[in-house]
């Protein structure tokens, strides 16, 4: 019983390997089947019919009843093709959704927002946090404003965004005319004065970080070596050391990047001042000399840290601005003490004179303006922005700039939402410290999901096209089941069909059997003879199957289509077949036949010769 168990499978997978290559020689013409593999799945004795004998002669069968062959090979095709037809046109819905919805970038990318009314906000600091995430290949902030737009006596209020070039690009922000800004800078080394203060009419001049503040004199600590940076902040360059000379030393109190003291007390006011210079090696400390061999001096920045101060020290000012050191993005508050009122609700700003003044709008904004697609390239209109306190470091105060002439250099096709464009650094010199969202995009989309869990454990919200294409997936998928079972119930009428055409061929055949049982042919091989008609026919209504329902899904298409064109929508694919899912079909027909043929060929073994042959 195990041994003819064995030999039973062992054919199955030679009839299943000689179809596949038999199918193969039409697409692979220089395919040939393996010998060897023949040799080890065809088990038969010396006196018995190999194999690839039994499937010739099966071959021949089905040829020499060609209608009945056809017949039940055609119940298959429907059966298989309506099955392929409807999961065909499933997956390619599934598809065109998909690739409407999200490009192939897109699903590398997520926004970072914050939650509504939490503490956690998006800034500099955080920029350099999701920077140093490792499986983050880049950042880009965006700041979201109300921009009030002047143009032709009329005035209306719009959605601004300050992005960089790089963002519009990863947005697939396409111009329909003209091109986008080129920019992106996050800050300015160096700016304008910041404006006008309401109430306040004269204008309050704000410079660069380390700017003079307060003169005063210091003396280092006895033993205590200084670090000297270029710039106030901790991530700037360290030019040398230094440490305490004969008397008190004479320099400026600034203002400049945080940094924290003994006591976890933080502190921003550094010291510029011209001093000495030694550079560390190991724990020794080198006299640094120039060209004349004569000790370096220059005037750099060093923390209130290890140092005594003399004189009036800095007070805690009233805010006028911000300024910002480009090398690490690291925002400052400048202060003035002459400053004695108190801040106003509102601060109106001058944009600096190193904004772009660039925008790209959308025609929805063109419709609002009243200016024709044609002529958007040529045009110009003034726009103010209004910030909200939410994106500054004073919660009580809104910014407002002053109206600043803008030229339109790209025209997007969204017709919806008036929106324009303007580059990040335009929106960020009015002073805002904080970003309305950030574009995330990961160096792998494998590692979106774990780097957004990353990200929403540091307190922020992800959102992802990815989640919108899950949902279409899940979606289509319950479509995909549903379509499957309708196929399914012509599928099993065609299986239904083969068996009955079997049943009564072999009834037919019933004086043929008894020919060939007395011609010396073993009941096990008449069984395989039937078995192997019963999985070639099946085979065969698969491939046909599998081609009939592509054809209806194209042709589909195509119809389609020939209306798509008229919308200016271009070609319509809704039907698509995965290569996983033809190879299922194929197994599937394949299982058909096995099943179908399995009690007609073991009903065939129990037929005796003698009656067979007096059977009428």
């Amino acid at each position: 019983m195990i041994d003819r168990t064995r030999k039973i499978i062992s054919f199955i997978l030679l009839l299943t390997v000689y179809l596949f290559t038999k199918l193969g020689k039409y697409i692979f013409p220089k395919l040939r089947l393996n010998q060897r593999l023949i040799s080890i799945l065809d088990i038969h004795s010396s006196n018995s019919i190999s194999g690839i004998e039994i499937i010739d002669l099966a071959l021949r069968n089905m040829k020499s009843k060609k209608t009945r062959t056809l017949i039940t090979i055609g119940g298959m095709t429907l059966g298989i093709g309506a099955i392929v037809f409807l999961v065909s046109i499933g997956y390619g819905f599934e598809k065109l959704v998909i690739t409407r919805v999200a490009r192939l970038e897109e699903m590398r990318q997520a926004d970072i927002t914050t939650q509504l009314g939490g503490k956690v906000k998006i800034d500099d600091k955080t920029l350099s946090d999701l920077k140093g995430i490792q499986t983050v290949e880049s950042v880009f902030p965006l700041i979201a404003v109300v921009g009030r737009v002047s143009y032709q006596k009329s005035v209306t209020d719009t959605a601004v965004y300050g992005v960089t070039s790089e963002y519009l690009n990863q947005s697939a922000i396409k111009p329909v005319s003209g091109q986008i800004f080129n920019s992106n800078d996050l800050s300015l080394d160096v700016y304008q004065p910041i404006g006008k203060v309401a109430g306040i009419t004269s204008e309050t001049e704000v410079g660069t970080i380390g700017e003079k503040i307060q003169d005063v004199d210091f003396t280092i600590n006895p033993e205590s070596w200084i670090k000297v940076r270029a710039n106030p902040n901790t991530n700037s360059q360290i030019l040398g050391y230094t440490k305490r000379v004969e008397g008190q030393s004479s320099g400026q109190e600034v203002w400049g990047g945080e940094y924290q003291i003994d006591n976890n007390q933080k502190l921003e006011k550094w010291i510029k001042a011209p001093v000495l210079l030694w550079k560390k090696e190991g724990a020794q400390y080198l006299v640094i000399n120039g060209q004349d061999n004569s000790q370096i001096q220059e005037t750099g920045y060093f923390a209130e840290i290890n140092l005594q101060i003399s004189g009036a020290s800095l007070k805690e000012p009233d805010v006028l601005g911000v300024v910002s050191n480009q090398s690490n993005l690291d925002w400052v508050e400048i202060a003035s003490e002459s400053a004695t009122l108190s801040p106003p609700a509102t601060k109106i700003v001058d944009l600096s004179s190193q904004a772009k003044r660039q925008a790209v709008v959308n025609r929805a904004m063109l419709s609002v303006l009243g200016i024709k697609e044609s002529e958007a390239l040529t045009k110009r209109f003034n726009a103010s922005f209004i910030v909200v306190s939410d994106l500054l470091n004073d919660p009580t105060t809104n910014i407002e700039s002053s109206q600043a002439e803008y030229s339109i250099v790209g025209v997007t096709p969204d017709e919806k939402t008036p929106v324009f464009y303007v580059p990040f650094i335009d929106l960020r010199t009015l002073g805002i410290t904080n970003f309305s969202q950030v574009k995330v995009v990961v160096k792998n989309q494998n590692e979106l999901s774990k780097t957004r869990r990353q990200i929403e454990s540091m307190g922020y919200i992800t959102r992802s096209v990815a989640d919108t294409v899950a949902q279409i997936n899940s979606l289509f998928a319950t479509a995909r089941t549903i379509l499957m079972v309708l196929g399914m119930v012509a599928l099993g009428v065609a299986a239904l069909g083969m068996f009955n055409t079997l049943t009564i061929s072999l009834l037919e055949r019933t004086r043929e059997v008894g020919l060939m049982k007395a011609m010396g042919m073993k009941s096990s091989e008449v069984q395989e003879l039937f078995l192997a008609e019963s999985v070639i026919m099946g085979f065969l209504g698969g491939v046909f199957g599998i081609l009939l329902g592509w054809i209806l899904g194209k042709f589909i298409g195509l119809s389609l289509s020939f209306f798509s064109f008229f919308k200016g929508v271009g070609v319509i694919d809704v039907a698509h077949i995965p290569t996983p899912f033809i190879i299922t079909i194929v197994f599937l027909s394949l299982l058909v036949g096995l099943l179908t043929g399995i009690y007609p060929a073991k009903r065939s073994t129990r037929i005796s010769a003698l009656n067979a042959l007096r059977y009428e």
